[in-house]
């Protein structure tokens, strides 16, 4: 089934695209950090003009009000953003199906209550939770850029955790319909248990899903980044730098994308660019995403088919079978009965 992912143009894409940000960004800082001019004024046109420049002015896509081309916060952020949303993302399918075989195994009797409790809280916003989970760190961080590496360890567990809790309700639906199978049954019957009945049958099963359900929840993830970027909760933490005489504002320590959707709301109706091209770079990732799983579905639903396929086939044959030996049995009978 992997080797028929490969085979599909819109996963190639957003396998090509990611991979080839990441590249990007991660030979940002040795090789093309330096080579990044800051602006401050500059001729165009015959006319002398400042920061923030116009994509017309600084080509490609311009820059922000300190004279920095936005072309280096996409390159320089997109480990951070994409590279923590893979981890966040990881840790969240890893451990909420190994809590899912601990429910299942040891906490059936607090199980029902525990999903009716997941179940009413998903009319509460994540970016809500996270928020109010996320925004006490700044109150007790004094130097944001030492605890740097400090901080973004306590935003990666505490964003792990709050998307816990639904998957582990989803997949221990999907893992009590696979020890329902017959093969699981079987298997029990003839001692499977513990580990070694979820790592050869269970895990075999649901690996695939698993596949599935990591993609969806990178997008997931990308977009509470986004929503908690508006919320002024960057990745890493923040720093206030000047913009211009008296005027201060928030910067990501990280550049990651959220962040700077985040400073540069209030830019919207001034210099808009500085918003779009952050949320171009996270739109086309999401973008991405979703291609890779919508052909991992398509791939994964079409060896369904086959199997359903085969088994109808099977059976048909069985059928066929049994009627040419009913046959040949009445013909068997009316020979012994003429004799």
């Amino acid at each position: 089934m992997l080797k028929g992912v490969w085979k599909q143009p819109q996963f190639l894409f957003g396998f090509v695209f990611i991979t080839g940000l990441l590249v990007l960004s991660f030979l940002y800082e040795p090789f093309i950090e330096e080579k990044v001019e800051m602006y401050s004024f500059f001729k165009h046109n015959g006319e002398t003009v400042g920061p923030p420049f116009t994509p017309a002015e600084l080509p490609p896509f311009g820059s922000d009000r300190l004279g920095l081309p936005l072309w280096s916060y996409v390159i320089q952020g997109a480990k951070f953003t994409i590279v923590i949303g893979l981890i966040i993302s990881l840790l969240q399918v890893v451990l909420a199906f190994s809590l899912s075989v601990l429910f299942i195994n040891f906490f059936q009797k607090v199980q029902r209550a525990f999903e009716e409790l997941v179940e009413s809280m998903v009319y509460i916003p994540m970016a809500v939770i996270a928020f109010m989970l996320l925004s006490p760190i700044s109150f007790v961080i004094d130097e944001p850029e030492k605890a740097f590496v400090k901080v973004l360890s306590i935003q990666i567990f505490i964003l792990t955790l709050i998307g816990i809790p639904p998957l582990i309700v989803v997949l221990s639906k999907e893992i009590k319909k696979v020890l329902q199978e017959e093969f699981v049954l079987s298997a029990r019957t003839l001692g499977a248990r513990g580990i070694s009945l979820y790592r050869k049958h269970v895990l075999r099963i649901l690996f695939p899903r698993l596949i599935l359900l990591f993609f969806q929840r990178n997008v997931a993830v990308l977009i509470l980044f986004a929503h908690l970027g508006f919320l002024e909760i960057f990745l890493g933490g923040a720093v206030e730098r000047e913009i211009m005489m008296g005027v201060t504002r928030l910067f990501s320590l990280s550049n990651e994308w959220a962040g700077n959707i985040g400073k540069a709301y209030f830019e919207l109706m001034v210099a808009p660019w500085i918003l779009f091209v952050p949320l171009l770079a996270l739109s086309f990732t999401v973008l991405a995403y979703n291609l890779m799983a919508t052909s991992f579905q398509r791939v994964l639903l079409g060896d369904k088919g086959r199997v359903k396929r085969s088994r109808k086939a099977d059976e048909k044959q069985k059928l066929s079978v049994e009627g040419v030996e009913k046959e040949m049995f009445v013909m068997e009978s009316e020979e012994t009965y003429k004799g």
